[in-house]
């Protein structure tokens, strides 16, 4: 009986030993996923006997071996996660690909080099076992592998597309799949209509579709926002290349809409959407033209009143609190070539705050420009007020002063206008009764 139970047991250990090395065999990334690398930091790996001898066989045609593999899975694509490496992880990625891709000679090698890596950083990029700046690192890099003729490597859009859907992993890995798909539509803008390059691209449009219309739970706001954004540049940029296909691109222009049309989202955001739309105007994908210039006035107005607002706040809080009255005069003093003290214009509004009322004046303009053909009989109105837009928003850039986001108020939206106080007439101290000028309470 003893016997018979030991045989049994013996046969147990044999067939799950035997699963195991099928599993390995299978994926062959398992085999080194639990080594510890050897070199702790890219310098240490790049000067060592192992690397110098992986990139000599290589270079002599060899093809990609066990060893070759070994070193590739346990030594270099680690370095992305190191922490010897934290400080310069931009520079690891180019790094890793000069070494351990740059100096493989033969086309078959570079190739199983590359799937190897993408099977590989598509884990990495999951992984729980690292830190987060690792998978970021990861998916940055799968991003940006390249073939052997300089193009980014087609076999990697697949689990790009896949990471940018996966809703269990981190907004920020997400984050960096999609700039590695955005890389794939620049080049494929920059490379001839019909190459390779622009027909697998179009294989990225359901991804886009999922991005577009992400709900609002899945993604904190400002994560959604960004990715949302990119995928209207990417869309854009993807339309030139479509040609008569343009209707590819219907599900997202839905998306657009509903972004245009929901007032809880952010006004660039919104914005966004609408130069996107525009850029559809002539195409075969039926638009909204006279809901999505209602939404246009409506974004104007409130462009402004957000700069015009933070002008108000900034005076507000300056004649609260004293401050400007007392001891201000240096902000208002400024010096010429001659050294004269001479009185300087006071602006309460930042430059980058003039400047991103500017760049949404000019957007919103040219939207409007290239949506006025499907108005009918008001296309000419509709032309003349996106040329007297764009000129508002191009003297804001060109002024960024509070005084030219005053006069854009009074020509756009007048009854936001807040009129100047009057200095109040001078009062007997023996008989005044109110607070002085600079208490608070004087002000309600």
């Amino acid at each position: 009986m003893q016997k018979l139970i030991t045989t049994k047991s013996k046969r147990y250990r044999i067939t799950l030993v035997g699963s195991f090395l099928t599993a390995l065999v299978l994926n062959a990334s398992l085999l080194y996923a639990q080594a510890e690398p050897k070199f702790g930091r890219l310098s240490l790996l790049e000067g060592s006997s192992e690397m110098k001898a992986y990139k000599s066989d290589l270079q002599s045609g060899m093809s990609f071996t066990e060893k070759h593999q070994r070193l590739l899975l346990t030594e270099g694509l680690p370095q992305l996660f190191l922490d010897g490496n934290r400080l310069e992880r931009s520079q690891v990625r180019q790094r890793l690909q000069k070494i351990l891709f740059d100096s493989i000679s033969d086309p078959t090698a570079y190739k199983t080099a590359s799937d190897l890596a993408v099977t590989e950083l598509s884990t990495l990029a999951r992984s729980k076992e690292i830190s987060i700046n690792g998978s970021i690192n990861a998916a940055l890099f799968l991003g940006e592998l390249k073939e052997q003729k300089g193009l980014f490597v087609t076999t990697a859009t697949e689990p790009l597309s896949e990471l940018v859907s996966d809703a269990s992993l981190t907004p920020s890995v997400r984050i960096a799949a999609l700039i590695g798909l955005g890389n794939r539509v620049k080049e494929a803008r920059e490379s001839a209509n019909g190459s390779p390059t622009v027909t697998n691209i179009v294989g990225i449009i359901p991804t886009m579709e999922q991005v577009i219309s992400l709900p609002a739970e899945q993604l904190p706001a400002i994560a959604r926002d960004w990715m949302q954004a990119r995928t209207l540049q990417y869309a854009s940029e993807l339309l030139l290349l479509l040609g008569n296909d343009s209707q590819d691109l219907t599900e997202v222009s839905k998306g657009a809409i509903a972004i245009t049309k929901d007032v809880s989202r952010s006004i660039d955001l919104r914005i966004r959407s609408v130069v996107f739309l525009s850029r559809l105007a002539g195409t075969d994908i039926a638009l909204p033209a006279a809901d999505i210039m209602t939404v246009t006035d409506e974004l104007v107005r409130k462009s402004l009143r957000e700069a015009y607002g933070t002008i108000q706040d900034k005076k507000f809080e300056e004649e609260i609190t004293g401050m400007g009255m007392q001891g201000g005069g240096a902000e208002m003093m400024g010096f010429d070539p001659m050294g004269t003290p001479v009185e300087i214009e006071k602006n309460y509004l930042p430059i980058t705050a003039s400047l991103r009322a500017s760049w949404r004046l000019v957007s919103l303009a040219d939207s409007i420009n290239r949506l006025s053909g499907q108005m009918n009989d008001e296309q000419e109105t509709y032309e003349n007020n996106a040329k007297r837009l764009r000129t508002f928003g191009v003297k804001i850039y060109e002024e960024p002063k509070d005084a030219s986001i005053t006069s854009a108020v009074e020509a756009f939206d007048p009854d936001s206008i807040v009129p100047d106080v009057e200095s109040p007439e001078t009062i007997d101290s023996e008989k005044e009764t109110a607070p002085k000028k600079s208490s608070p309470f004087k002000l309600r």
